[in-house]
């Protein structure tokens, strides 16, 4: 809680001194007959790693991601500012007047099953957003949920052209009834979560564990190189403007090395990852029955497509291009894409449930299908066109 507003009195600072949390110089400047806030430094731990991921074009992208860990307040750091000349008692009085208030939810009251980053846009390539719309005019009268570009939204018509929202209630169950048949197959699910390990593991330049050690190396090369100079300025045997060039150069070869080892470890990280997740799928939802993978919440169904990589492309015209690591084992003549591989594009309407498809086209009153079946002896075994 933030103490900025509250005043606090000498002897309170000086207890603060006590349990650790003030520096004993900073409260020898305090003014005893005087009243201070507080604002709380190191709250919180924040941990930034770069990550690679496979792009929507299929091309390896590193992307860093945040991730903040709350302090035990005996770590927090007091910082006294100047009273604000509120009284104390009207922020005890607001404090007690909201302390059962709750958040108001961002999304809904609902899950959303394609959040976090599973659904984008096609025409940007940002992630699409959460929207919901009250609809008194309809017979059941409620809420609408609906996903729509985030970057359009925020900046504009002209920072993106995808108009469209679309509807979470319509597009959810479509996506779900693709994965879910893939998960009762339990042979091309191991099939294709094997074939993405496989890739992952090739992305990888050789033994990752030795070039950590070489590059770590590096570093410690490059800090005692640093040391050197500076003892060689200290000596007067190099100039000011030499030692900066020199140290320059150095930060830069130092960066550079600590980006190499953090990558290599984020892969390590990443095929480790993906081993729990292959045996958590093939132990749990592939032994399910179809019946209990029907009934799975919207959240498990959200668990699991973190799991397999999905990602849903949203075009303006409403349909989807859904890809993932359980894609490979479809279309194995697209392999040498190196990431998401082959694209299972949904049209509205489609009347009946949607499965694994390669092509999709959109015919009056029904949707031709063709599904390319896992392959065998190097051969895809491809099942003709049925109406729907």
């Amino acid at each position: 809680m933030d103490d900025v507003y509250k005043p606090h009195t000498y002897e309170e600072m000086r207890a603060l001194v006590e349990a650790g949390q003030l520096a004993p110089d900073v409260f020898a400047r305090l003014d005893p007959d005087k009243r201070y806030g507080i604002w709380w430094f190191n709250r919180r731990r924040t941990r930034r790693t770069q990550v690679a991921e496979v792009g929507t074009d299929g091309e390896r992208v590193y992307k860093k991601k945040s991730h903040n860990v709350y302090r035990p307040k005996e770590e927090w750091v007091a910082v006294p500012v100047p009273d604000s000349g509120v009284p104390r008692e009207w922020v005890d009085q607001a404090r007690q007047s909201i302390e059962e208030n709750q958040v108001t939810s961002a999304a809904g009251r609902r899950v959303w099953e394609l959040s976090g980053g599973t659904i984008h846009c096609s025409e940007c390539g940002g992630n699409m957003m959460i929207h919901s719309v009250t609809a008194p005019g309809l017979k059941s009268p409620g809420r609408l949920f609906y996903y729509r570009c985030r970057k359009r939204n925020r900046d504009g018509a002209d920072a993106c052209v995808h108009r469209k929202c679309h509807r979470a209630d319509e597009i959810e169950p479509l996506v779900w009834n693709l994965v879910s048949g893939l998960l009762k197959d339990s042979e091309r699910l191991r099939v294709g979560l094997e074939e993405m390990i496989e890739q992952e593991r090739s992305a990888m330049r050789g033994d990752p564990e030795r070039e950590i050690k070489v590059w770590s190396e590096k570093i410690a090369e490059v800090d005692q190189e640093r040391r050197g100079y500076l003892r060689l300025a200290a000596k007067g045997h190099i100039t000011d403007d030499e030692l900066d060039e020199v140290l320059a150069d150095l930060e830069d070869t130092r960066k550079a090395a600590e980006i190499e080892v953090q990558t290599l470890r984020s892969h390590r990280q990443v095929l480790a990852q993906l081993e729990r997740d292959k045996d958590a799928i093939l132990e749990s939802y592939a032994r399910m029955t179809p019946e209990a993978l029907d009934k799975l919440s919207p959240e498990e169904r959200h668990g699991v497509y973190k799991m397999l990589r999905l990602k849903v492309a949203a075009n303006p015209d409403g349909s989807l291009e859904v890809t993932g690591a359980l894609q490979d084992c479809f279309a194995p003549e697209n392999q040498h894409q190196g990431g998401s591989l082959a694209q299972d594009q949904v049209h509205f309407p489609v009347p009946v449930p949607v499965v694994a498809l390669d092509e999709v086209v959109t015919l009056p009153g029904e949707v031709a299908q063709r599904e390319l079946l896992a392959p065998r002896a190097g051969e895809a075994v491809v099942q003709p066109p049925t109406p729907a």
